[in-house]
This record gives structure tokens, sequence and C-alpha cells, in this order.
């Protein structure tokens, strides 16, 4: 892993884990929200684009009450020299993702039509991250 990735993540887990110190991994459960670290591939031609389309598709998921206020970053950067877009939240529990309105699948239609599969990575990439409490020296 890069270092500057691996300097992302450390950074992630650090605000995440400031946001909602008391939601540990051991706590999750299926009412419990259900934070995921998505990185989107974005297609050279399609990054202005895809950039407008985030602010509003987060208000879309808080207009519906489907992911929490905090933990949100939204992250741009590059990954073998192209753009890569991470965004850092939490779905208010670990179903809603599976049951999401049409309004929001059509975001998702959109967005996956702005990003490319890379090397052995899709075009997006969300996996379910756990709250920790890092260890200081």
């Amino acid at each position: 892993m890069a270092k500057t990735s691996r300097i992302i993540m450390l950074t992630v887990g650090l605000l995440i884990a400031a946001a909602q110190p008391g939601l540990l991994a051991q706590d999750k459960g299926r009412d419990t929200p259900e934070t995921v670290l998505a990185t989107f591939r974005v297609k050279a031609d399609q990054v202005d684009a895809f950039l407008r389309l985030m602010p509003k598709y987060r208000a879309a998921l808080r207009e519906k009450n489907l992911v929490t206020a905090e933990p949100y970053l939204l992250l741009q950067g590059e990954e073998d020299g192209k753009t890569i877009v991470i965004e850092v939240f939490s779905w208010i529990n670990h179903d809603v993702p599976e049951h999401v309105p049409p309004e929001i699948q059509t975001y998702w239609t959109r967005m996956n039509s702005m990003v490319e599969d890379r090397g052995n990575h899709r075009g997006i990439e969300f996996p379910e991250m756990n709250l920790i409490q890092p260890r200081l020296p």
C-alpha cells in the first residue's frame, strides 16, 4: 500500500472513531449503523460531473433518512495517476443498502456509468468498515 494511501486510511479511521467513539466493532448488529468506505474510480471525462453529483446524492440520502449525519468525508485523490473519489459514511442500519428507494437507485445507475474498472478493482468498491478506538503510543 502506498504511503499516501496508508495516511488517508489512518486519517479516515481517526476521524470516524472521533465522530462515533461508542460504536465499536463488537457493538455491531443489524440495527446499528453500517459504516462504509466507498471508492469510486471515476472516468477521466466524468470527474467534474461526478463531483457535482455527489452533494445532490448526499442530500437525497439525508432527505430519505438513509444515512447518519456523521461520519461523512468526501476525498479526491489519485491512484496510478487516475482520479479516485473516496466517500466515508454510515447507513442508518445494515438493511438499508438492500432496500433503497428508486430515487437512490437512479443515482447509483448514473454513478456506475461514470466509473470504470481498473486492474483488479471494480469501478465502485464499498467495503464495510469497523469503527475502532485507535491505540495511541
